[in-house]
């Protein structure tokens, strides 16, 4: 499990976008959202590197937290 830190996630519509872009990479991605503290926790067998430029080319950059 990768976690990210995305600062510009600030409302809903941004988490589903999040989630339309990581479901494209992976339709069985598991995704966990906090917007209170802005993080992302992605469950996937993609490559963190690919999830962040799939993240930044969606206007979300992500700085990974920890991933496992």
């Amino acid at each position: 499990m990768a976690n990210f830190h995305v600062p510009d996630m600030g409302c809903g519509g941004c988490v589903s976008t999040i989630e339309r872009v990581v479901k494209k990479l992976d339709p069985e991605a598991r995704i966990a959202a906090d917007l209170g503290a802005r993080t992302v926790a992605i469950e996937t067998p993609v490559a963190v590197e690919a999830l962040q430029d799939a993240l930044r080319k969606a206007g979300f950059p992500a700085t990974l937290q920890t991933a496992a």
